[in-house]
């Protein structure tokens, strides 16, 4: 981690997301172009990445990549902040934004909602160990967890914290309140002690 914070200056064309929804405005089908991811090797790494414009156009694309090698890592660039895949679920390496986010579905965003779930992707007790390693060693380090929209019910890979907190949906804008729990991991020889 830490490789793709300075491609954010690495624009291209944006292509955009066409989302169909039913008659109680949840999201029904989702059409994500492609894209073309670049790769490049930073020392024992595989890094695969590509700018879009959206963090639901983000996410649309690392939910497509199927089966990810160890120290592989899938990144998505956007104008509201960088989105990751490996091999144990979701990632980010700095702040994603939560507040007015980019969404390419217009006059949808509601009033405050309850978020409908908040569910685990991928290697949860793995994503927990590497969230407390990095946050142990200073590095930036959130847990990423999937919240269900309670307006469309899109789920979007946000980082949490422990507590109650509102993120934006990555489909409509609504803003979503949330809440988790204190996490508690050990790790170590020492059985290091680390709330996430």
């Amino acid at each position: 981690m830490g490789f793709f914070s300075n491609l954010f200056g690495n624009r291209q064309s944006i292509a955009k997301c066409k989302v169909e929804f039913d008659t109680n405005g949840k999201v029904q089908n989702i059409e994500a172009p492609e894209g073309q991811w670049k790769g490049e090797r930073n020392g024992s790494a595989q890094y695969y990445t590509q700018n879009v414009g959206s963090l639901f156009h983000a996410n649309e694309l690392l939910k497509k990549v199927n089966s990810i090698p160890p120290v592989t890592y899938y990144v998505v660039i956007t104008p509201d902040g960088s989105l990751g895949r490996d091999i144990q679920g979701f990632y980010t390496e700095a702040p994603i934004k939560t507040k007015n986010i980019l969404v390419e579905i217009s006059g949808v965003r509601q009033k405050a909602v309850e978020s409908l779930s908040l569910t685990g992707f991928g290697d949860m007790i793995a994503n927990h160990n590497t969230v407390a390693q990095l946050k142990s060693q200073g590095q930036y380090a959130r847990l990423v967890l999937q919240m269900k929209c309670g307006q469309c019910g899109y789920e979007s890979p946000i980082e949490t914290e422990p507590g109650s907190f509102v993120r934006e949906c990555y489909c409509c804008g609504t803003e979503n309140k949330c809440s988790r729990g204190s996490i508690t991991v050990h790790f170590g020889f020492d059985l290091r002690k680390v709330e996430i």
